[in-house]
């Protein structure tokens, strides 16, 4: 199986075209799946994500809350609940998948998730592939045709397309590609919905790397880019919207967030924000 190589995100502001080229999850069942049902105080690892502790149904206890900020307002900034997804190579299609579901107030089990995320493997890879051609958007008023962006994403990983595709369709246990830029990319367009990527703060990695630091309750965290920022909620437009008035914490989002975490030096794994309240653009 051919994957594509870890590739670090930028920090801070980072253009959607660059994410499209450099972003990628390489997960593995050793690595992650497991943590989704660990219910016990987590023994020291260096890295971040794998002393989150999570209840059964996949929800991190510790921390319990992840919020966004900006460094002036160390207070503020919209505040998200975090789901995990397996880690079997389809942890992007899976987080994407679970991220829809919970925005229309639905909820997701693991054999749910696998079954979306290889009916999305398949959506994916028609847009791609299809020989009607078309452009998909990125950011701004910057649109891709969806071939330009399939060979792109081939030639990177020193694959033909038709490979490429053909890999993309396999579940990530059976040797499929790992989701990336490029399928945010057609995702975003497909859903008609804006996918923002975040990662753990710098700060909260550095308090962590002391082995005698207790997990914090709350975890910062900082979008690196936004996939579809175009497409905006119809309901922003409804004086006093009865979808956005935070009935249902992480229900009924438009716009989808993902977190980015380092699972270990070669890989990264994706999981779901659920934002408390979904009125914001």
């Amino acid at each position: 199986m051919k994957s594509r190589p870890p590739a670090l995100v930028a920090r801070a502001a980072v253009p959607v075209q660059v994410l499209v080229a450099v972003l990628c999850f390489c997960c593995s069942s050793r690595s992650v799946s497991s943590l989704s049902s660990s219910s016990s105080s987590p023994q020291y690892d260096s890295y971040l994500f794998r002393r989150f502790v999570f209840a059964p149904n996949g929800v991190s206890v510790r921390p319990q809350k992840f919020y966004e900020c900006a460094d002036s307002e160390p207070n503020g900034g919209r505040t998200f609940s975090l789901r995990n997804v397996e880690g079997t190579g389809d942890c992007m299609f899976q987080a994407a998948a679970l991220a829809t579901a919970t925005s229309m107030g639905l909820g997701g089990n693991n054999a749910l998730l696998r079954i979306i995320a290889a009916e999305t493997r398949s959506v994916v890879a028609q847009v791609l592939g299809g020989e009607s051609g078309g452009n998909l958007y990125i950011e701004g008023k910057r649109l891709v045709p969806a071939r330009k962006l399939l060979l792109s994403a081939s030639r990177d990983l020193g694959l033909e397309p038709e490979e490429y595709l053909r890999q993309l369709r396999l579940p990530g246990s059976e040797g499929g590609l790992y989701g990336g830029g490029p399928e945010l990319t057609v995702l975003s367009n497909v859903l008609r919905r804006p996918i923002s990527i975040y990662e753990i703060h710098d700060d909260e990695i550095s308090r962590a790397a002391d082995p005698g630091t207790e997990l914090p309750l709350k975890c910062r965290v900082e979008r690196v880019g936004v996939f579809g920022d175009l497409f905006k909620d119809p309901c922003l437009s409804i004086p006093d919207s009865a979808i956005l008035s935070g009935l249902q914490p992480g229900a009924y989002s438009w716009h989808l967030h993902i977190l980015i975490v380092d699972a270990s030096s070669k890989e990264k794994h994706a999981c779901v924000l659920l934002p408390d309240f979904c009125d914001d653009p």
